[in-house]
């Protein structure tokens, strides 16, 4: 009897192919925040700039984790929101194994570096976390030398271009130090997950992932059916001789074929 089962760690080929909308899901939730707590701060007239970081100020390190949740305009939360949810997105769905670690990385080292070397004023907004972002994707291309993280790579330059602007101190009022934390955190976050050898994708598929037999006919939920199969032996033909005397009608016991003698007359029976 022999049995197809998968491993207990066998990964489903739909589970492998990541959703290109869902990946830009999260991006989207933190952006909604965003413009929830904008929102509620016009419509009550709170100032809540004091939430964001406050550097070399131990009460100040609470800005790291509120700070780009808090923004100064409606003019700096759209320029943070577009770029926030695209390069999130692309994150999420290109390098989905690590994404949760780089995102978390970028989020609290770019607060930490502005908190450090930031001048001593309440610097808020996601802008770092966006410089960091971008500079994940930048960086990560290049050391890999890869040539689709290197396209990809090629492509932040070419759309965010004026992000390396950001990071001389050109404007009053802009916290040019959180961009340089962000795209610092971003080097770091490439440097500690990046995928520097991706596997060949010529790579043939487990035998886990190809030994299953699809049904259509039923529910997706009975979808993957096992095979089972069995071998039964053939039955193997048994002879019996008998001796049948035309004088006398009779018939004797069944004896070994062969045995009987050439010169008698009689009449042979076979049956299975």
């Amino acid at each position: 009897m022999s049995t197809f089962l998968p491993k207990p760690d066998a990964t489903n080929l739909t589970d492998t192919e990541p959703n290109f909308g869902y990946s830009f899901l999260p991006g989207l939730l933190f952006v909604a925040l965003m413009w929830l707590i904008s929102l509620l701060s016009y419509l009550t007239g709170a100032d809540l700039g004091f939430l964001g970081i406050l550097p070399r100020n131990f009460l100040g390190l609470i800005g790291v984790f509120l700070g780009p949740l808090i923004h100064g305009g409606l003019l700096h939360l759209l320029s943070n929101t577009f770029p926030l949810l695209l390069l999130s997105g692309f994150i999420l769905y290109m390098y989905r194994k690590v994404a949760h670690k780089v995102v978390v990385l970028i989020y609290i080292l770019s607060g930490l570096l502005t908190w450090l070397i930031g001048r001593q004023a309440y610097h808020i907004g996601a802008s770092g976390i966006v410089y960091g972002l971008a500079g994940f994707l930048l960086f990560n291309g290049f050391l890999r030398q890869h040539r689709g993280a290197m396209a990809v790579s090629l492509a932040i330059l070419f759309l965010y271009s004026g992000l390396f602007y950001g990071i001389f101190p050109n404007e009053k009022g802009v916290s040019w130090e959180g961009h340089i934390a962000g795209l610092v955190s971003g080097l770091v976050a490439a440097i500690a997950y990046g995928e520097r050898n991706p596997e060949p994708a010529d790579k043939p598929y487990a035998p886990n992932l190809v030994q299953r037999h699809m049904s259509s006919t039923i529910g997706p939920q009975y979808q993957h059916m096992l095979i089972h199969y069995k071998i039964q032996p053939q039955p193997t033909a048994t002879s019996y001789t008998y001796t049948y005397t035309p004088s006398t009608g009779t018939t004797k016991s069944p004896t070994k074929e062969g045995l009987l003698s050439s010169n008698e007359k009689n009449k042979t029976i076979s049956s299975i």
